[in-house]
Formats: C-alpha cells, structure tokens, sequence
C-alpha cells in the first residue's frame, strides 16, 4: 500500500513543477503591421496582425481595394535567418536565391472577393508544417524549410490574386495553390514571371493571369 504523505508530497513536487514550466513559459508576441500595395508601400490599404508563439504563427489579415469576383491566397513568406538577408527587411531575391536565410513560402487561406472588395483572411503555421510550400510548385523542392524559429523569424504576409473565379476543379487549385490558375504571371519588369504587381496595371483582368498584389511585413 502508497504511503499517503510519500503520495501526498509527489503530487506537491508535481503540481509545483508544472508550476514552474508554466511560469517560465514565454508570452505569445503579438505586432500589428500596415497592409500595402506591392508598388505603393506608404499607403496603407488594411492592417495585419501576427501572434508568435513557441509552437507556430497565427495571422489575421484584412485589406481593401481588392479585385471583386477574383479569387485572392494569402501566404506566409517565411525567412528563418533573417540575419543573412540580402536586405532588411528580408526580399525576393533572398527567397529565390539566398539559401543562408532559410526562407520559404506557405499558403495560408483563400478567398473570393465579393463586391465591396474587401478581404479578411485568417491563417496559423505550426513549426515543422511544410505540406503548404510552394517550391514545389516552381520547381524547388529542395527548398522546402518550412517555419523553424517562429519567435525570431521575419514574416511576410502576402496576398496573390488568381484572377477570376473559375469553378470545378481549377476553382480548388486557385484557392489552395500559388500557380492554381495561372497562365501568365504579371508584374516584376527587374525579375519576370515573378509575378509580384509594378503598379495597377499588373492587376489580373482575365482569366490565367496572376499576380501578387498586396504585402505585409513582421520582422
């Protein structure tokens, strides 16, 4: 038979160290950040906002002026070495071409546009989830990282507009892939086919034509 103080005094040492993990445990970081036109970074079209925890990034992301009847992704651009940036804030070219910054980019949601034209999007990423990168897509699988240090991380938020709704189909791809949709992409006149909007007019109008059009940064 346990004695009862020896069960009395386990339980005391276990309550106490749950105690102290959770007291140790760090705060979820939370920053609000301004949603903006990928060619007209100081006007301000929405906010962003980003929770940060040890165990993955939570995002909400609401913004305006957006195509109606288009069908909008919103994806996490994930730089895990920041440090080793090309630039601060980190960019596309790091992305691409700089392996040092462990970059990598996710889907979040999707979303058709109605008639007022605004967006609300809501996403998380859990440390370690790689199932929504896109390099695959493009080419890169290689590069899959996914999210590593969610504490310390730079964190884009980008919207990527696929043109009008379609249906069946190519409707889902549009909603849940970077090139579902996509024909051609528009915008980047210094990296084409990049597809990241120069101005208004790299805003898809038909159908195949894509862009990324809005942006937000957490650093």
């Amino acid at each position: 038979m346990r004695h009862p103080v020896l069960a009395l005094g386990a339980a005391a040492l276990l309550s106490l160290t749950l105690g102290m993990g959770a007291a140790l445990a760090m705060p979820a970081g939370h920053s609000t950040q301004p949603v903006v036109w990928t060619w007209d970074p100081t006007t301000s079209v929405g906010t962003s906002t980003l929770v940060r925890t040890d165990a993955g990034i939570s995002a909400t992301f609401h913004s305006s002026g957006l195509p109606a009847g288009q069908v909008v992704t919103m994806w996490f651009v994930i730089f895990n070495e920041p440090g080793a940036c090309f630039s601060t804030p980190c960019g596309l070219a790091d992305l691409l071409f700089n392996e040092e910054a462990k970059g990598d980019f996710l889907v979040g949601a999707g979303s058709v546009i109605g008639e007022s034209g605004s967006g609300n999007f809501g996403a998380h990423l859990q440390v370690g989830d790689v199932g929504g990168s896109a390099f695959p897509e493009i080419g890169m699988p290689e590069r899959v990282i996914g999210l590593t240090d969610p504490r310390t991380a730079q964190v884009g938020l980008l919207l990527h507009s696929h043109g009008p709704k379609a249906s069946g189909q190519v409707l889902a791809s549009q909603l849940s892939s970077f090139t579902g949709g996509c024909d051609v992409f528009l915008g980047d006149l210094e990296l084409p086919g990049s597809g990241i909007a120069d101005g208004p007019e790299d805003l898809p109008q038909a159908v195949g034509e894509c862009s990324t059009i809005q942006v937000s940064v957490h650093v």
